[in-house]
C-alpha cells in the first residue's frame, strides 16, 4: 500500500510540475508585434518566437537621415537570443531600397577630375544585421519596448539616372550601407 502511495504522489507530483511548466513558458508569448519609430522614419514587425532562444518575422521599414539618405526595406529575419529573452542579434534578409547623396565623377581632363554631388538610388537584394533587446514590461505578456541598430547593406545596380550628363558608373552593381536606430513599441500575446 506504501508504495501504491508513493507512486500516485510521485505520479501527481511530476504531472503538476510539468502543468507549471507548461504554463510558465507559454506566458513568455509565442507572437510579438510592434510598431517602429526611429529619429524621421517608421516601421512595422511581427515576430513568432519558435524557441526561448529562436524567433523569425517580418519586418517593413522607411528611414531618413534628414531626408539626405532614405532606406526602405521588407525583409523576413531570424533572432538568435544567446542570454535568454532581453537581448538579440538578427539577420535580415529582403528587398531593399537606399538613396543618398554621393561624389560621382561628371567628367575629366588631362590634368583635372571633376566630381558632383548627385542623388544616387541603389535597390535590390538587402541583407540587415541588427543589434537590440526586447524589454517585456511587468507581465509576461502584454507591452514591450524593442531598442535596436541596423545596418542595412543594399546589393544592387547604382542609378543615377537623375543627372543631365552621362555618368560612367550608372548601372554598376555595388553595395550601398544604411543605418537605422529605432524603438519598436508593441504587444506579446
Amino acid at each position: 500500500m506504501a508504495k501504491k502511495g508513493l507512486f500516485v504522489l510521485v505520479l501527481a507530483s511530476a504531472l503538476a510540475g510539468g502543468a507549471f511548466a507548461q504554463e510558465k513558458t507559454a506566458d513568455a508569448g509565442k507572437f510579438w508585434v510592434s510598431g517602429e519609430v526611429s529619429l524621421i522614419g517608421a516601421g512595422v514587425r511581427g515576430e513568432y518566437m519558435l524557441t526561448q532562444k529562436f524567433s523569425v518575422g517580418l519586418n517593413a521599414y522607411w528611414t531618413s537621415l534628414f531626408f539626405f539618405w532614405n532606406d526602405i526595406g521588407v525583409n523576413a529575419f531570424a533572432r538568435f537570443y544567446p542570454w535568454g529573452k532581453k537581448f538579440y542579434a538578427g539577420l535580415g534578409l529582403g528587398y531593399a531600397i537606399h538613396t543618398g547623396d554621393e561624389n560621382v565623377e561628371s567628367g575629366s581632363s588631362s590634368v583635372y577630375t571633376y566630381e558632383t554631388v548627385a542623388v544616387v538610388k541603389r535597390n535590390g537584394f538587402g541583407i540587415v544585421p541588427e543589434l537590440g533587446f526586447k524589454i517585456d514590461l511587468g507581465r509576461a505578456k502584454g507591452f514591450f519596448l524593442n531598442p535596436h541598430i541596423q545596418l542595412p547593406l543594399i546589393l544592387g545596380k547604382k542609378d543615377h539616372s537623375g543627372l543631365w550628363y552621362d555618368d560612367d558608373d550608372s548601372g554598376k552593381f555595388g553595395v550601398s550601407v544604411g543605418f537605422r536606430a529605432a524603438l519598436g513599441l508593441g504587444w506579446a500575446f
